[in-house]
C-alpha cells in the first residue's frame, strides 16, 4: 500500500510565511488530513448501528478553527428533510426520491444520534441542524497541529431511497454509503458544510481503519483492503479450499482497511455470490452479486479489468491495490475502491455503467475535486474517460462527442441551461444538473481536443491526473494544466463554457472567387451570429473534389493548435470583430466552404455552416432531428372527394433540429374539376398547403411563429399565429398562450353543398372574413383546458349576402370553454367533457357551436375528417359520419327536423351559444397487441344545449343520450409510426363509432315517432 501522503515541514513553512499562497485561484499547497479508526456494529434485526469513532484531524491550512462541522448524511432520508423539501418543489423531482422519502414510517426513516462528542478527552458542545453538526471546540486547532476526536453514535438505516439504505429494490440487504458520521472539507475558501439534499460530495483524504461487526451469513464488499480474510472467509480466505460454517447467530467483524481515500462504502448481503479476479495490473478484483443476475455479472471477470487496464492507459494508473463491484444502490454510484450498480442489466448495459462508475476511481476517488461545487469536472471527465474506454474495450472507434454537445443544445434550446460552475444542489432542475455534469462536462474534455489538438488534449488529461492526484483540484488547475500543456491561453475558453451559457454560432456570409494567375483567389466572409468565440476549423471543398482544411485561431489564443500536415493556418481573428475575410491562393475553384464540419462545437446552428445550403432529402420518409443538414421528406398524394372527382399531388415536409424550421408544402390537383370548373374557375380544382414555423429565440424558450396558407376543397384560410409556453418544458404541467390572425374565405359553392342538407350550403360564409384569436391552454396528461376569445368580422359585404336577415357584420365575437379531466378506476378510464360558449348573433356559422360536434371549422381543419366526409356527397346520411369533439349528446346527429326553408334533410343542433357536457368510460382489453392496442370499449353519456340556432328550434331545452362505443386511435399504431410521421391523416385519425341508445327527447329526432329507433354513427375524433 501506498504510504500516507503529507505536507513537507518546509512546505509548510512556505505557507505560513506567504499567506497569499493559500489565498490564489489554484489550489492550495496545503490540505488537510484525516485519520479515521471506527468500529461499528450492525444490528441488523432492527436495521440499526452503533458505533464509535476516533477522529485525527490534522490542519495543515494557515488558519486557526474553532469550530468544525460533521456530515450526518443520514438524517436526510425522512419527511420534512431539505432532500425531501428541496425534490418535491423540483419541477422534475428524482423519483428515487419522490414521494418515497414523504412515504417513509418511523422504522424506515434514516438518522445518526450523536451521543458524545470529545476533543482530546474534553467534552464539546454541539449543535445539529438536518444533516449538518457544528460542534464549537474546546479549544482552537493551530496551524500545523492536529486534534483528537472521539464520538459514540447511533444511527437507523433508512429504507433505499437514494444511494444509500437498506432493502434496495433488486433485494439487496444493505447498501452502505454516506452511512458515518463525516468531517466536513475545509480548505483555502473555509468549510463546506454542505446540507445533504441529494447530490455530489466534498471531503479531505486521509486513512480509514474500520471494523463492522455483522451476522455471519453476511458477505461484505467495501473501501479498502480486508485485513483478516482467513478469519472472515466468504472467498476472501488466502486458502480458497478452506471451507467456513456460518451460524444464523454467530457475527464476524470485518476489518478493512484504506488509505488515500475521501469516504468509506460499503454492501452487505447474506446472499452475496463472491468472485475474485487477480488482474494483470497486479489489482485485485471482486464481484459481488445476488444468484439470480450470475450469469450476467460473470461477464465482468474479463469486462471489469480490462476496462480499468482502459482507463488505466487514458489517464494514469489506478493507485489503488483492489477495485469492487457490488449489486447494490439504486442505479450506478461511485466511491473509493467500490462501486455500487444495480443488477438486473443486459450484459452491455452492466458492462457500460461499470465503465462510468469505474472511471469515477479516477477523478471522483483520486483528484477528489470538489463535485459539490464543480461536478463537471468529476461526472463530465469522467462520462468522457468511460466512453472511451468502454470503445477500446469493445473494439469500437472512440465516440465523436456529439451524443455531448447535441445534450447541451437541447438544454439551451429549452432554456433550461445553467452554467456549469453552479453548485450541485443549486441548479433550478435536475435536467440541468444532469446535462451540465455528465455531457456538459464531457463536451468540455472534447472541445478542448478541437481547440489544442486531440493529441495535447490526451497529454492534458494525463498531466492533470500526474499533477493532482489527492489533491482537490478546482477550475482553475484545471485551465492551467491546459494552459501549460498547449502553450496556449485559455481563460476565455473556460470563462465561456464553464461560467457562462452563451451560444455558439459562426455563418459562411459570402464565398468568392477569381482567376489569379494560373490558379483562384478565394474569399470566403465568416460572420459570429453569437457570443461565444472559438477558433474555426474550415474545410474548403475543391472543384475536383479535394479539400483543404483551414485553421482560423482566436487572437486572445496567443497562438494556434499543432495542425496535421497539409492543413493552413490564417491570421488570427480578433474576438471583438463579428466578420472575417480569409482570402487563400489555391490551384483551383472553391465550390464549398464549411465550418467545423466534423461537428465537434456547440454551434446551434449548422444549417448557416456551409457556403450552400445543406439538404437531405428522402422519398417516403418523415424528415429527421438533423443537425448538420436540413432534412425533407416527401412523397405523392392521391384521394378522392365526392364533389371534385379523383385526386392527386405532393407532399413535402421538412424539419431541422429540435423540430425548428419546420415546413409543410402540399399541393393536389383534381383533374376533372380543373376541366370542367362549371360555374367556377379552374382554380378550383387546385388546392394547396403552405406552412412554416420556426423558434422565435428573442421571445425566450418556446416561443413560436407559424404562417400558413392553405386551400382545401372550396374553403380558403391564411393565418398567422405566435405562440408562448408559459410553464417549463419538465413541468408536468403545460401552459400555452397562443395569438392568431386568421383570415377565411369559401372560393367555391362546391364547399360543404349538400354536405349536411340542402339548406346547408349557407354553413360556410362567401364573405371575407378576418379575426383575431387569444388562446390559452393548459394541460396534464391527458388533462386539457383551453379558454379562447376570437373577435372579428367580414369586409366587403353586400347589403344581404346567402344569410339573409343574418348577414355577418362587424363586431362578431365568441369566447369558448373546452376542459377534459381524466381519472383512472382499476383497468377502466373515466373521462368527463365540458364544453361552454358564448358569441352573438353575428357569428359566422362555421364558427358556430355544435351539439356533440366540432364546429365546421375544426372539421375543416382536421385532415382526418376532412379527407373522409368528403368522400360522400352527404357524409352524415349517407355514411353517419360526423365529427366527435365538443362536449354534448350525439344522438341527435341524425335528426329529421325541419330547417328553415322548408327543406327537409339530417341536420345539427347548433348556435352561437353552448353548454354541454360528455361522461364516458372507456376499458383498453388489448393492451399487450402493438394492433390492438388503440383498441377500446367505452359507455358513454351526454347533456347539453343550444341557442339562437339556425332553424326552428330557436331555443332548444337540455337534452341527452347514453349509449356504448368503440375507438380506434390510429395515431397510437406503433408500427405505422413511419407512416403517420408523414400523414396528418393519419396522424389525426381517432376512429370513434357510437351507439346511442337513449335519448331524453326523442321528437327532436323523429317528430312523426314516439319511440326512437336504434342509431348509429361513426366518425373521427377532432378535438380534446
Amino acid at each position: 500500500m501506498r504510504p500516507t501522503l503529507a505536507v513537507p515541514l518546509l512546505a509548510f513553512l512556505t505557507i505560513l510565511c506567504v499567506p497569499g499562497a493559500a489565498l490564489g485561484q489554484a489550489s492550495p499547497a496545503w490540505q488537510q488530513r484525516v485519520r479515521y479508526e471506527m468500529d461499528v456494529t450492525l444490528l441488523a434485526d432492527r436495521h440499526q448501528m452503533r458505533g464509535r469513532q476516533r477522529l485525527t484531524y490534522f490542519n495543515y491550512s494557515p488558519d486557526t478553527l474553532r469550530q468544525v462541522f460533521y456530515h450526518l448524511y443520514f438524517n436526510a432520508f425522512q419527511p420534512g428533510s431539505m432532500m425531501a423539501e428541496r425534490n418535491r418543489h423540483l419541477p422534475d423531482p428524482d423519483p428515487r426520491i419522490v414521494p418515497r422519502i414523504w412515504n417513509l414510517g418511523p422504522d424506515e426513516v434514516g438518522y445518526h444520534r450523536v451521543e458524545s462528542l470529545r476533543q482530546n478527552g474534553r467534552a464539546v458542545a454541539f449543535e445539529v441542524h438536518d444533516t449538518v453538526l457544528r460542534a464549537a471546540l474546546a479549544e482552537a486547532i493551530l496551524p500545523g497541529d492536529s486534534a483528537v476526536f472521539e464520538m459514540a453514535f447511533r444511527s437507523q438505516v433508512p429504507l433505499q431511497t437514494r444511494r444509500s439504505g437498506r432493502d434496495n429494490r433488486e433485494g439487496v440487504d444493505y447498501s452502505m454509503s454516506q452511512w458515518y458520521p463525516k468531517m466536513a472539507a475545509y480548505d483555502s475558501r473555509g468549510w463546506h458544510a454542505d446540507p445533504y439534499v441529494g447530490r455530489e460530495f466534498y471531503a479531505p483524504f486521509g486513512t480509514f481503519d474500520v471494523r463492522l461487526k455483522l451476522p455471519a451469513p453476511y458477505v461484505v464488499g467495501a473501501t479498502g483492503v480486508l485485513q483478516n480474510p482467513d478469519e472472515i472467509g466468504h472467498g476472501y480466505q488466502t486458502d480458497s479450499t478452506a471451507v467456513y460454517t456460518y451460524e444464523p447467530a454467530d457475527s464476524l467483524t470485518w476489518h478493512f482497511y484504506a488509505e488515500d481515500v475521501h469516504d468509506f462504502a460499503w454492501a452487505a448481503d447474506p446472499d452475496y455470490l463472491h468472485d475474485r479476479i487477480e488482474g494483470d495490473d497486479g489489482v485485485m478484483y471482486h464481484l459481488l452479486y445476488l444468484p439470480d443476475v450470475a450469469p450476467v455479472w460473470q461477464t465482468l471477470r474479463a469486462g471489469a479489468p480490462a476496462l480499468m487496464q482502459a482507463l488505466g492507459r487514458l489517464v494514469g494508473p489506478y493507485p489503488y491495490p483492489q477495485f469492487t463491484v457490488a449489486q447494490a444502490g439504486d442505479g450506478g454510484m461511485e466511491y473509493p475502491m467500490v462501486n455500487f450498480i444495480t443488477g438486473r442489466r443486459s450484459p452491455g448495459s452492466l458492462l457500460g455503467v461499470t465503465a462510468h462508475e469505474g472511471a469515477h476511481e479516477w477523478f471522483y476517488g483520486v483528484l477528489g475535486s470538489n463535485e459539490a461545487d464543480y461536478s463537471w469536472m468529476d461526472e463530465g471527465f469522467t462520462s468522457y474517460a468511460s466512453a472511451r474506454a468502454l470503445a477500446e474495450v469493445q473494439g469500437r472507434p472512440a465516440p465523436s462527442g456529439q451524443g455531448n454537445v447535441l445534450a447541451v443544445l437541447s438544454l439551451q434550446h429549452n432554456g433550461l441551461a445553467d452554467r456549469l460552475n453552479t453548485p450541485a444542489d443549486w441548479y433550478e432542475t435536475n435536467a440541468a444538473f444532469g446535462v451540465a455534469s455528465y455531457p456538459g462536462g464531457a463536451m468540455i474534455a472534447d472541445l478542448l481536443g478541437y481547440v489544442v489538438s486531440d493529441s495535447l488534449r490526451d497529454a492534458w488529461l494525463q498531466a492533470y491526473f500526474r499533477r493532482f492526484a489527492f489533491r482537490h483540484p478546482n477550475p482553475f488547475d484545471v485551465e492551467k494544466v491546459a494552459e501549460d500543456v498547449s502553450g496556449l491561453q485559455l481563460d476565455w475558453f473556460f470563462e465561456q463554457f464553464a461560467n457562462t451559457t452563451r451560444p455558439l454560432d459562426y455563418a459562411v456570409a459570402g464565398l468568392d472567387g477569381r482567376r489569379s494567375g494560373g490558379g483562384w483567389q478565394t474569399s470566403v466572409t465568416l460572420r459570429r451570429l453569437a457570443p461565444a468565440v472559438v477558433p474555426i476549423d474550415l474545410r474548403l471543398t475543391l472543384e475536383d473534389g479535394a479539400t483543404q482544411w483551414v485553421n482560423i485561431p482566436l487572437s486572445i489564443m496567443e497562438g494556434h493548435k499543432p495542425v496535421p500536415e497539409g492543413w493552413m493556418v490564417a491570421a488570427p481573428w480578433p474576438w471583438t470583430f463579428p466578420d472575417y475575410t480569409l482570402t487563400v491562393e489555391l490551384p483551383q475553384r472553391v465550390v464549398r466552404a464549411e465550418i467545423d464540419p466534423l461537428g465537434r462545437t456547440p454551434d446551434r446552428n449548422r444549417l448557416n455552416n456551409t457556403s450552400g445550403f445543406p439538404v437531405q432529402a428522402r422519398f417516403l420518409q418523415p424528415p429527421q432531428q438533423a443537425w448538420h443538414v436540413y432534412s425533407v421528406g416527401y412523397r405523392p398524394l392521391a384521394g378522392y372527394a365526392d364533389a371534385y372527382g379523383a385526386g392527386v399531388g405532393a407532399q413535402l415536409r421538412g424539419a431541422y433540429l429540435f423540430d425548428d424550421h419546420h415546413l409543410l408544402a402540399t399541393l393536389t390537383l383534381w383533374p376533372e374539376t380543373i376541366a370542367d370548373p362549371g360555374d367556377a374557375s379552374f382554380l378550383d380544382g387546385i388546392d394547396y398547403a403552405l406552412r412554416y414555423r420556426r423558434f422565435v429565440p428573442a421571445f425566450g424558450p418556446g416561443a413560436t411563429l407559424e404562417a400558413s396558407a392553405a386551400k382545401h376543397l372550396g374553403i380558403l384560410e391564411n393565418r398567422i399565429d405566435f405562440s408562448k409556453d408559459l410553464a417549463s418544458p419538465l413541468s408536468r404541467t403545460a401552459r400555452r398562450l397562443t395569438a392568431s390572425l386568421i383570415y377565411q374565405h369559401r372560393t367555391s359553392d362546391r364547399a360543404f353543398n349538400d354536405v349536411f342538407s340542402p339548406v346547408d350550403a349557407r354553413l360556410w360564409s362567401r364573405s371575407h372574413l378576418f379575426s383575431m384569436r387569444l388562446a390559452y391552454g393548459v394541460s396534464r396528461g391527458a388533462d386539457r383546458l383551453e379558454m379562447a376569445l376570437e373577435v372579428g368580422g367580414a369586409a366587403g359585404l353586400p347589403a344581404k349576402d346567402d344569410l339573409g336577415t343574418l348577414a355577418l357584420g362587424d363586431k362578431a365575437g365568441l369566447f369558448s370553454l373546452r376542459a377534459a379531466k381524466t381519472a383512472a378506476f382499476g383497468p377502466f378510464t373515466g373521462r368527463a367533457l365540458l364544453t361552454l360558449a358564448a358569441g352573438n348573433r353575428n357569428l359566422a356559422p362555421q364558427k358556430q357551436r355544435l351539439l356533440g360536434a366540432a364546429p365546421l371549422e375544426d372539421q375543416w381543419r382536421s385532415a382526418a375528417f376532412r379527407s373522409l366526409s368528403a368522400a360522400a356527397a352527404n357524409p352524415l346520411e349517407d355514411l353517419h359520419l360526423v365529427p366527435f369533439s365538443d362536449a354534448g349528446p350525439v344522438g341527435y346527429l341524425l335528426s329529421d327536423v325541419f330547417a328553415e326553408g322548408g327543406a327537409s334533410g339530417l341536420t345539427f343542433l347548433r348556435g352561437s351559444n353552448l353548454a354541454a357536457g360528455t361522461l364516458t368510460l372507456s376499458v383498453a382489453p388489448f393492451a399487450g397487441n402493438a394492433w390492438l392496442r388503440p383498441l377500446a370499449a367505452e359507455v358513454f353519456s351526454g347533456a347539453g344545449t343550444v341557442w339562437e340556432v339556425l332553424s326552428e328550434y330557436a331555443d332548444a331545452d337540455v337534452v341527452a343520450d347514453a349509449g356504448f362505443g368503440v375507438s380506434y386511435d390510429v395515431a397510437a399504431l406503433r408500427p405505422l409510426r413511419r407512416w403517420i410521421a408523414q400523414s396528418d391523416v393519419l396522424a389525426g385519425l381517432h376512429l370513434v363509432a357510437r351507439f346511442p341508445v337513449w335519448v331524453s327527447d326523442p321528437a327532436l329526432i323523429a317528430p312523426e315517432e314516439d319511440a326512437v329507433a336504434f342509431r348509429w354513427l361513426v366518425g373521427v375524433r377532432t378535438g380534446l
